[in-house]
């Protein structure tokens, strides 16, 4: 199983525009059909709009099969796409390995992302240090993933706290947390 975290910079005026074409238009098209829709949220930085959302795969293949079956999709090609693409400043995507059961309830606490931007080689030990730390209940997150694609020295956790779970990697381990505001999954 693989997570896609889809990230999308925004003006605020191109938000607005795009946020009324993925619920008119996205959603109703995509459904549970083209990998499921496991949360969304907004961030907010001055008139910045960042816009993020999981999708979830069998794995990268289905990802792959999946897509290409979208792109056939006459309403997603012609409607969707040409409209939603132009409202766009800046796109990022990850695909992240879970490393903590997600579905769409539990991720539903979450308020804050935390990257772990760490040394080379030193991921598996953030995320070990993080696993036992929500084992003996010492910290509270919603999902913990590790970072396939772009960069496999990353770590990504999701949760309620703004404080980022505590790591004992003394090198170069950077940590740059984000607030999100959730964003409703309406039915398609």
């Amino acid at each position: 199983m693989i997570d896609e975290l889809r990230e999308y910079q925004f003006t605020t005026q191109a938000w607005e525009k795009y946020w009324g074409l993925f619920e008119s238009l996205c959603l109703p098209i995509r459904g549970d059909e083209y990998g499921k829709l496991q949360g969304m949220w907004q961030e907010r930085v001055g008139d910045k709009v960042t816009f993020r959302h999981i999708w979830r795969y069998d794995s990268l293949d289905e990802r792959a099969r999946l897509r290409g079956e979208l792109i056939k999709v006459d309403a997603w090609r012609e409607s969707f796409l040409p409209q939603a693409a132009p409202q766009v400043s800046k796109q990022f995507l990850q695909v992240l390995t879970p490393k903590l059961e997600t579905n769409l309830d539990s991720l539903a606490p979450v308020r804050y992302l935390h990257v772990y931007r760490c040394p080379t080689g030193k991921a598996g030990a953030v995320i070990q240090q993080i696993s036992t730390a929500i084992a003996q209940e010492r910290v509270q997150v919603c999902g913990l993933w590790a970072t396939e694609f772009s960069d496999p020295n990353q770590v990504v956790v999701m949760g309620p706290n703004a404080e980022a779970p505590p790591v004992d990697i003394q090198s170069s381990l950077v940590i740059e947390t984000r607030t999100l505001k959730p964003l409703g999954i309406q039915a398609a």
